[in-house]
């Protein structure tokens, strides 16, 4: 969130100076790794629209850079909230199908039918190579004129009397117009700070890389694979060409503790993975490669927390599916920065639902 935005403000025009603790992707945060997954498909109208806008935005970072950072290879929605997501893309025009076993297996013959689940297709979907995608806003962000420095601690971010803000690190303190604060898991303080009391829930998920085996696991879809009744965001799987098959089990591996840099896998997440693979995709090898750790940062409601108070811009509450919507934050960060309106669909993300 926070690098998309100061690399937009700083195109903008802006004097920009991004603050980051550890350094951009770090295995501590939570957009560390080679590959995320971008997908138009979910279960309301709002998102599939912002998800829309955010692939253009995505195919203006690319040709801004000339880094190729999205991968097409379409999604199969499985279970849970299944007739949501042909809902909404039906009422937004979206090319989708609800397949039969016949087709899933066109699309995907790996992946094993389950009757009676509905499934989606949509093809406007697959892999972002997220360490590409970080790299590129960074570029931009340095070419436009802006400053990024590392290894600096944020203390505290406040309001000053009569407008503006002060930001004090560990070892300096800069004041300006306005702060944008994308402090991930580590938020919670800073929204207290300003007086919010959002109970933001941060904990450690898991992937798991597995070989695939001989078939091309490369080509095939992505998939998400939710309980039908939508308790949690289930299964997932994306395509990591020349690395394996990532797949995921949303389900935390433990709380995040701010003051622990241990990111160490857990080999009982790993193997309920394998096992999920080997049940749910009986056609790959579930041989595992490595498994690995992030963050992930839920909000009560499980949607995004993007708004102003004052003249301190906050982002957060990822909940585990911001990445795709890397360079959308951007916009609606410097938008709210700028004292602007931002795009109408992310009228539902301000701190107002919260009371």
């Amino acid at each position: 969130m926070g690098l998309s935005a100061a690399r937009v403000l700083a195109e903008r025009g802006h004097e920009v100076i991004g603050l980051d603790q550890f350094g951009v992707g770090t295995a501590l945060a939570s957009s560390s790794g080679l590959t995320r997954i971008w997908r138009l498909a979910h279960p309301d109208r709002p998102r599939v629209r912002l998800a829309k806008w955010t692939v253009e935005l995505w195919g203006r970072l690319e040709q801004d850079t000339g880094r190729q950072l999205l991968l097409r290879s379409g999604l199969l929605w499985r279970g849970g909230e299944a007739e949501s997501v042909a809902s909404a893309l039906a009422a937004e025009d979206v090319t989708h199908e609800v397949v039969d076993e016949a087709t899933q297996r066109r699309r995907f013959p790996e992946l094993g039918w389950q009757p009676g689940r509905p499934v989606v297709w949509q093809p406007e979907a697959g892999t972002v190579w997220a360490a590409e995608a970080l790299a590129a806003s960074a570029e931009l962000l340095q070419r436009a004129g802006g400053q990024l420095l590392d290894g600096v601690t944020v203390t505290s971010v406040e309001n000053r009397e009569g407008g503006g803000v002060r930001v004090v690190t560990d070892s300096r303190r800069f004041e300006a117009d306005v702060a944008i604060v994308t402090a991930g898991p580590w938020a919670s303080p800073f929204l207290a700070g300003l007086g919010l009391e959002i109970a933001l829930a941060p904990v450690l998920e898991q992937v798991t890389y597995v070989r695939g085996g001989d078939v091309p696991w490369q080509e095939r879809p992505c998939v998400i694979d939710v309980p039908d009744d939508a308790s949690s965001f289930g299964l997932y799987g994306v395509p990591t060409p020349g690395t394996g098959y990532k797949v995921g089990i949303d389900e935390p591996v433990r709380v995040f503790d701010p003051a622990s840099d241990d990111r160490s896998p857990d080999p009982v997440r790993e193997r309920a993975a394998v096992d999920r693979v080997r049940a749910d995709i009986p056609g790959f090898d579930p041989t595992p490669i490595r498994s690995e750790l992030c963050a992930w940062t839920d909000s009560p409601d499980g949607k995004f927390i993007l708004d102003r108070v004052g003249d301190v811009v906050i982002g957060c509450g990822d909940s585990g599916q911001g990445f795709k919507f890397h360079p959308m934050f951007g916009e609606v960060l410097g938008d709210l920065a700028e004292g602007a309106t931002p795009h109408a669909d992310a009228g539902c993300f301000g701190v107002g639902r919260f009371g």
